[in-house]
């Protein structure tokens, strides 16, 4: 009994890592716990030094707690090691599975570019990705420097609140002093260094996340739904799309359930209307309404009978 209560604990503590859509509703079904009981966890966390952060109901743990910076602290790769890492991953048999959970992995943390024909690891970016992950973490305001705008043709210091990374930290989404409203900053056009300043964040009531869902959709809002799936559906989410086994809660032997955060009914309904024998939607009327919509519109297309 004691052993399954710890097994919980860690499993919690995995959901909270970096979490952006999951309530405590939401963590509490996955791992079989009430929400007062996940609550209680998460108090328990923060009285023992983990940083807790609470967005909106949306509980999330920092990277900055005494914990988890003896962990981190054990993995952590030099610049040198992880350009060789790079290679390395970038050389290895793109058809494997582990691969490309790797390439997906390597890129969404240190921004390394897999290109189809050779290895890329720019310094300088992953340098000033460093910077702003952490700025977002101890909630910090950053200089962009030289920032390139292609909209105001232009390029000069930008004064920010950083507060999301996205689009495997290809993009950084920020709050902007001067112009007063949430924008979304391209990291490669930043020609400068970040710089970081000490002063905290002044407009966090502003901030508005905004999401990038699996598939590639992005927006403001989200949509939760709960997907059952077969082995054969939740292997193509691991291969093809890099989740990792912990987002899973087994049902029985051939079934699985899957909390999503959709961004737009098209990359979800695709993927549930090319493996429809596959996957079932369990919560989340929009994306049942948007699927049987298509499935009527293809049943028309294939019965009209045009006039010769």
């Amino acid at each position: 009994m004691e052993l399954n209560k710890f097994e919980r604990q860690l499993k919690l503590i995995q959901l909270l890592v970096d979490n952006q859509h999951l309530t405590i509703q939401d963590m509490g079904t996955m791992l079989g716990l009430s929400s007062r009981s996940v609550y209680r966890y998460i108090q328990f966390f923060e009285s023992n030094g983990f940083d807790i952060y609470n967005d909106q109901g949306i509980y999330s743990m920092g990277h900055n707690s005494s914990f988890m910076s003896v962990v981190t602290k054990k993995t952590h790769f030099s610049m040198d090691e992880l350009s060789c890492l790079g290679g390395l991953i970038a050389r290895a048999d793109a058809g494997d599975p582990v691969v490309n959970r790797l390439k997906y992995r390597f890129r969404n943390i240190y921004g390394m570019d897999f290109g189809k024909d050779d290895f890329r690891f720019d310094k300088k970016i992953s340098e000033n990705i460093e910077v702003l992950r952490n700025a977002i973490e101890d909630h910090c305001q950053c200089v962009l420097q030289r920032y390139n705008s292609l909209n105001s043709k232009d390029q000069r210091d930008r004064l920010v609140e950083p507060f999301q990374l996205m689009s495997n930290t290809n993009e950084v989404r920020c709050f902007e002093l001067e112009s007063g409203i949430c924008k979304t900053f391209k990291v490669t056009r930043i020609k400068g260094k970040v710089l970081r300043k000490e002063k905290k964040w002044e407009h966090a009531d502003k901030h508005v996340n905004y999401f990038t869902d699996i598939f590639g959709f992005s927006s403001e809002q989200v949509l939760k739904v709960i997907l059952r799936l077969t082995t054969v559906s939740k292997t193509i989410l691991m291969e093809e799309f890099g989740l990792d086994e912990n987002r899973f809660v087994q049902e029985d032997d051939i079934h699985y359930l899957i909390h999503l955060p959709v961004c737009n009914m098209k990359g979800a309904g695709r993927f549930v209307m090319g493996l429809i024998d596959e996957v079932e939607i369990v919560k989340g009327e929009e994306l049942r309404e948007y699927v049987n919509r298509k499935i009527q519109s293809i049943q028309k297309k294939l019965t009209y009978i045009p006039h010769l």
